[in-house]
Order: C-alpha cells, then structure tokens, then sequence
C-alpha cells in the first residue's frame, strides 16, 4: 500500500511539487491530494513514475523497505534534469516560471538553454 508520508518527506525534501507530480502523470494538481486524503492511490505504473522523479524505489514508496535507495535509471535523460532543476539556481528559476509548463515543455526549455551556454 502506498505510504503517502514518505511520498510527501520525500518529495518535500527534493524540493519537487505536487503540482510537478501530476503533472508528470498527466493527471490533475489534485491528485496528491485525493492520495493524502485516501481517495486513491497511485497505481503500479504511476507509482514507478512517481519513484523515478524523488530518485528512490517504489518499494521504498509502499513502505516494504526503509532504504531510500535511488530507483535504476530508466530515463538518464530526465533524472539529470530533475537534478538540474533541484541543484542549479538558474533552473530553479526557469522552472518556478514555468510552473505550469508540462514536464516535455520543461524538458525543452533546459535543452535551449544549455544549448545557448555552449555557444557562449
């Protein structure tokens, strides 16, 4: 069963959003909400998703283990940016004014960027 503590200490401290979860699932900003409040809970595909983005398992997420080891890297790409986006003030910024970009939108935008850099 899904252990909606650990989601929210977990996602909390990577500084990621709720809204950037459902978003990510393409589900509504709601969505954690409804899994706080017991109304659902992520299914085994989302909850893989969910996993991969706060870089643990999610077995770690059902509370079938207290290591909080980080998930295999399935998306190198996307992990990278989400680190990107927690470590580097620049994306910091660049992601709190897309807030409501979509994560393919945020993907693009880092892309473009780092691409300027290199031909500064």
């Amino acid at each position: 069963m899904f252990n909606y503590e650990r989601f929210e200490a977990l996602r909390a401290s990577r500084g990621i959003t709720k809204r950037f979860i459902a978003q990510s699932l393409g589900r509504s900003p709601t969505l954690c909400q409804d899994w706080k409040l017991r109304k659902s809970q992520p299914n085994d595909e989302q909850l893989a998703v969910v996993a991969r983005i706060l870089g643990t398992t999610p077995d770690y997420l059902r509370g079938e283990t207290d290591e909080v080891s980080p998930a295999p890297a399935e998306d190198g790409e996307l992990a990278e940016l989400l680190s990107s986006l927690r470590e580097r003030e620049d994306m910091r910024m660049l992601f709190k004014l897309a807030h409501d970009a979509s994560p393919e939108d945020v993907r693009q935008a880092v892309k473009i960027i780092e691409a300027l850099r290199r031909h500064d």
